[in-house]
């Protein structure tokens, strides 16, 4: 947990958030990679509720948020093949 001069549990800051602040702060998680992109719908808003995933879906979503930070290290050919596969699904 980061330093703060202030001695604060996190659930006692949760507690004293609004809704307006747990919507940012789950952002921030969310922007940090602390928490799944799966939390936001299509308008960027978080969602009420997630619906339950199998196991499959779970992984393929873990290793997708894993990819992402790979951007880079993808050589043509796969950046190509992303991109047939997005324009297929997207």
């Amino acid at each position: 947990m980061p330093y703060i001069d202030i001695d604060i549990e996190p659930y006692e800051f949760v507690r004293a958030c609004n809704k307006s602040d747990i919507k940012e702060l789950i952002k921030e998680l969310v922007d940090d990679g602390h928490l799944p992109q799966a939390l936001y719908n299509e308008k960027g808003d978080v969602k009420k509720s997630i619906k339950p995933t199998g196991y499959g879906e779970r992984e393929f979503e873990e290793k997708l948020d894993k990819l992402k930070s790979k951007y880079y290290s993808l050589t043509n050919e796969e950046e190509e093949y992303f991109e047939k596969v997005f324009s297929r699904l997207l």
